[in-house]
């Protein structure tokens, strides 16, 4: 029997041709895999009590196995001096798309060499040799982990800051597509009220003022659509903390006649990081503009702020008709995808919970904080 036929990988059987060698090695295959089941049990088990969802989606249980298991059998494979398994592919894409933030991957590879280096040490006989056996094998193991977990955290990285890329060019968009739907058309409409004007006058007819008036609304809501745009481009949170930037915004921006609340707590006693503070910012902000066009019936607004167990948690929740997110051409619409785009940037998560009672946005995002 050939070892391609009896189904024992090629890497493990090596040379060896003789009965017994092959017996001996077989052997040992077969106790590498009970020692993996153990330690992937093992893992996955721990793993459940820091990270729950990463063992409670099947996909990313999978997926966790997996690496697991490439980690033990790539270890092996390096101290016995065979050939090494074709390096797994990358999974900070896969990670990304799920949300797991690299702070989940660095913890569940802490608990995969914790649970990993004992097995393999029980088995240094047939792994390494001499004095420094030990100290081989879990500097291998850590390389093999490290190999894994590095190349992973960078590709999330790189996927969010794409991400992030589309977000903002996407925001230029809406803003060049709000210059031509609303500033261009108030405008030329009002042009055309001057230009009525212009002609009553060369005719000798009498003025309009009630025309007049409305050219002149017209004009300043325009200018009011103007300044909301640059604000929007150039507001950003600076000195101030994030509760006072969107107070002043929700000052600026809401009309008269809907009631508006901002609620504060934790701020003050903590220092929230610049880049924090500003996608943190934009985010609200975004969920303001938001409730401000489309909630339809609304009569308040409510925005909560709070800093608690390194967290930050911000809500914008309003009484409108609400809306069904599936039904949104996100093609027109780049707010509610910029939404999560920027709190992923952030190894957060932003929550739209859109029922007919109204719609509310949940921010949160993990803090690393000096306490003030």
């Amino acid at each position: 029997m050939t070892p391609a036929d009896d189904g024992v990988p090629d890497v493990l059987l090596g040379d060896a041709h003789g009965g017994a060698a092959e017996e001996d090695l077989r052997g040992s295959a077969a106790e590498d895999a009970a020692v993996d089941d153990e330690v992937v049990a093992a893992f996955l088990a721990d793993v459940a009590l820091v990270s729950p969802r990463l063992v409670d989606d099947p996909d990313l249980r999978a997926l966790l196995a997996g690496r697991a298991l490439a980690v033990l059998h790539t270890t092996r494979a390096r101290l016995r001096g065979q050939a090494t398994p074709e390096r797994a592919a990358d999974v900070g894409a896969v990670r990304a798309r799920s949300h797991v933030h690299p702070a989940e991957s660095l913890r569940a590879a802490s608990l995969l060499f914790r649970h990993a280096l004992p097995p393999l040490l029980s088995q240094a006989a047939g792994l390494a040799t001499g004095p420094r056996a030990a100290e081989r094998i879990a500097v291998v193991l850590h390389e093999v982990i490290d190999a894994l977990v590095v190349p992973a955290a960078i590709s999330y990285v790189d996927v969010l800051l794409s991400r992030i890329s589309d977000a903002n060019r996407d925001e230029r968009r809406r803003v060049a597509r709000d210059l031509h739907d609303h500033t261009s058309h108030g405008i030329g409409a009002a042009m055309q009220g001057l230009d009525l004007a212009l002609h009553l006058v060369d005719t000798g007819r009498p003025l309009d003022p009630d025309r007049l008036r409305a050219t002149r609304q017209l004009l300043l809501d325009t200018l009011n659509d103007v300044r909301s745009l640059a604000t929007r481009l150039r507001d950003v949170v600076g000195h101030r903390t994030l509760a006072q930037a969107l107070q002043e915004y929700l000052d600026f921006t809401v009309p008269i006649g809907r009631s508006v609340t901002l609620t504060e707590q934790g701020e003050e006693a903590v220092e929230l990081p610049s880049h924090v503070k500003e996608e943190s910012y934009l985010i609200v902000r975004e969920a303001v503009r938001n409730s401000l066009l489309h909630a339809r019936g609304a009569t308040r607004l409510d925005v909560t702020l709070r800093i608690a167990r390194a967290q930050l948690t911000a809500v914008v929740d309003d009484d409108g008709a609400g809306f069904d997110p599936a039904t949104v051409d996100t093609t027109r619409t780049v707010g509610l995808a910029s939404l999560g785009e920027r709190a992923q940037g952030l190894g957060g998560r932003a929550v739209l919970d859109a029922g007919p009672d109204g719609v509310t946005m949940t921010l949160t995002v993990p803090l690393t904080v000096a306490q003030a």
